[in-house]
C-alpha cells in the first residue's frame, strides 16, 4: 500500500468513482490521454520539420510549437481529469472536441489552398475531404456523448445548460480557428 493514500481512501475512490464512471467516459479519457501524448511525442520527433512548416506558413516558431504542445497537454490533461470525474475535465474535453471539430471544418473549407501554401505532396482533394470529414463526425459524436445525462451526472455538470455551452464553445473555437487561417493567408 502506498504511503500517499490510506486503505480507506483507496476503497472510497474505487467504490465511489470507478464504479460510477460510465464506460464511454473511460474510453474517451483513454483516447484523449493517448492522443495528447501521441501529439507531444510526434511534436518532439518532428521538431525541425514543424519549425520549417511554421516559416512556410509565416507563423512564429515558438507560437506554433507552443500551440501544438498546449493542444497535446490539454488532451492528456482532460483525459486524466475525466478518469477522476473532475468537473473541469468535462469543460476541457468538450472544448477539445469542439476545437477539433472546428479545425477540421476549417480544413475542409480551405483544402484547395493547403497544398500550394505548404508546398507539399499534392494528393487528391477527395482524400482530404474523406479524412477530415470522418474526423469531424468523430469529434461531433464525442461532443454529443459528453452532453448525455449520464455523463453530465458523473461530472456533476447537470445544472449547466450543456447545449448552450457547446454552442458557445463552437463559436469561440470557430473564431479562434478562423483567425488562425486568416493569419495564414
Amino acid at each position: 500500500m502506498s504511503d500517499l493514500y490510506t486503505k480507506k481512501e483507496v476503497e472510497d475512490y474505487v467504490t465511489n468513482v470507478v464504479f460510477e464512471r460510465p464506460l464511454g467516459v473511460s474510453i474517451a479519457a483513454i483516447l484523449l490521454i493517448f492522443n495528447g501524448a501521441l501529439l507531444l511525442v510526434t511534436q518532439l520527433l518532428t521538431l525541425n520539420a514543424l519549425n520549417e512548416a511554421s516559416t512556410l506558413v509565416g507563423i512564429c516558431r515558438g507560437m506554433f510549437q507552443g500551440f501544438i504542445a498546449l493542444l497535446g497537454l490539454s488532451g492528456a490533461t482532460a483525459g486524466v481529469g475525466m478518469l477522476f470525474g473532475k468537473k473541469w475535465a468535462w469543460w476541457l474535453a468538450v472544448f477539445y472536441f469542439t476545437y477539433e471539430t472546428m479545425r477540421y471544418t476549417c480544413a475542409i473549407l480551405f483544402i484547395p489552398n493547403v497544398p500550394p501554401i505548404l508546398g507539399g505532396v499534392h494528393l487528391s482533394p477527395d482524400l482530404y475531404y474523406v479524412k477530415y470529414g470522418m474526423r469531424i463526425v468523430w469529434n461531433l459524436l464525442f461532443t454529443v456523448f459528453m452532453c448525455r445525462s449520464t455523463v453530465t451526472g458523473f461530472f456533476q455538470t447537470s445544472g449547466i445548460n450543456k447545449w448552450k455551452a457547446c454552442i458557445l464553445l463552437f463559436l469561440i473555437n470557430g473564431v479562434m480557428v478562423g483567425i488562425g487561417w486568416w493569419l495564414m493567408n
